[in-house]
């Protein structure tokens, strides 16, 4: 049954993806015809097992090179398509993902990559022609060729969620109705994808924790701001607290990421303090720095981190504050670890203990055992 809706879905989708990229304008004048070591021949291309139906410009070969619509193929593995006329470039776009081809230029480009084509994107009767294989590849999908059927297969496995995000929100005001603090909390989520059997019970106790925080906070600042609201009048700002997160890593049975919670009470900056999390999603316990680091016989987990940062410190202390030795070995500096893959643990400590406010928080990358 999926692989039926699968097919009906891509077929509505191709039915009107021969649309070239020029604009009407643009075809008349800059639409030539293919030159003559352009072959016509009875290309064609597959996606996900389905045909890709070419209303206009169909597949060529131009010096053994396979060019193909852009938006026919592209458009189709989920790729927005945009056209600039005046710069004469090509923007494709996915999710996150952002790459751009100019016109009689071989190079894709990628961010800070460029990736080489086997020929340049080319204008063929109006059409926007491209080698397919590294831009497809770029936005996950896998090209091949079927001599036989003398078919270009380009096949994406559609990218399992495991992640989501949930959100809470919570005001206070004052008898007047005038805001005194507000506070957003946004937090992971598990999808029903994540087959752990904690799974549930650890979604439950995240939304829990977040809430509580934002709840408690309200309660312990209400004094505090209502004073500070009637003594600042007109000039008063209203406290804010922001939960959120980084890094979220699912694998190796396990969910980690960094939480940060930054906190305003007046004043030019925030505050910003970390919580690092890895729950072990068999149990759904929380997992140690010992389940994944090597320490050695009656070394403490905090003691680690110290040692850590000391070596980091050794190597470039140009970047740390004079006194940042003196308050790494103070109890009461918040340090704290997460797992960001599955070959990564990071130490790290919050933002002005150790560094610059400019350095934000202070993140070192270690390996995990394997």
């Amino acid at each position: 049954m999926k692989k039926r809706v699968l097919a009906m879905t891509c077929a509505a989708a191709v039915a009107a993806a021969a649309v070239p990229v020029y604009g009407a304008e643009e075809t008349t004048d800059q639409s030539v015809q293919p030159k003559e070591e352009v072959m016509a021949t009875n290309l064609g291309v597959q996606v996900n097992e389905v045909p890709v139906v070419f209303s206009g410009q169909r597949p060529v070969i131009v010096d053994n090179v396979t060019l193909v619509p852009v938006r026919g193929v592209l458009e189709t593995l989920g790729v927005t398509v945009a056209w600039d006329a005046q710069t004469h470039t090509i923007t494709l776009t996915e999710g996150e993902k952002t790459g751009t081809l100019t016109m009689d230029s071989d190079v894709f480009q990628t961010g800070d990559a460029s990736v080489q084509m086997a020929a340049p994107a080319q204008n063929i009767n109006g059409s926007a022609m491209i080698p397919l294989r590294a831009v497809a590849e770029y936005f996950g999908a896998e090209v091949g060729w079927d001599a036989a059927s003398r078919m270009v297969v380009v096949t994406k496995v559609p990218e399992v969620q495991y992640l989501a995000e949930d959100t809470y929100e919570k005001t206070l005001k004052d008898e007047n109705g005038n805001l005194l603090a507000e506070v957003k909390a946004i937090y992971p989520v598990m999808t029903a994808e994540v087959p752990e059997t904690a799974r549930d019970a650890v979604n439950k106790n995240i939304a829990e924790l977040t809430m509580k925080t934002a709840d408690t906070y309200l309660v312990e600042i209400k004094d505090e701001v209502t004073k500070q609201a009637a003594e600042l009048g007109e000039d008063f700002r209203p406290f804010q607290l922001v939960i959120s997160y980084e890094d979220a890593f699912y694998g190796r049975g396990a969910l980690s990421y960094l939480t940060t919670v930054w906190e305003y009470r007046g004043g030019a900056n925030g505050i910003t303090k970390c919580v690092g999390k890895i729950y072990d999603l068999q149990t759904g316990e929380t997992k140690s720095l010992r389940d994944y680091i090597n320490l050695q016989s009656g070394l403490t987990e905090r003691e680690y981190m110290v040692q850590v940062f000391r070596r980091n410190m050794a190597s470039n202390g140009e970047e740390y504050l004079e006194d940042a030795a003196q308050t790494l070995l103070d109890d009461h500096t918040n340090l704290g670890y997460y797992l960001k893959d599955e070959k990564t643990m990071v130490i790290f400590a919050d933002e002005t203990t150790l560094k610059p406010h400019s350095a934000s928080i202070v993140k070192l990358e270690i390996p995990v055992k394997k």
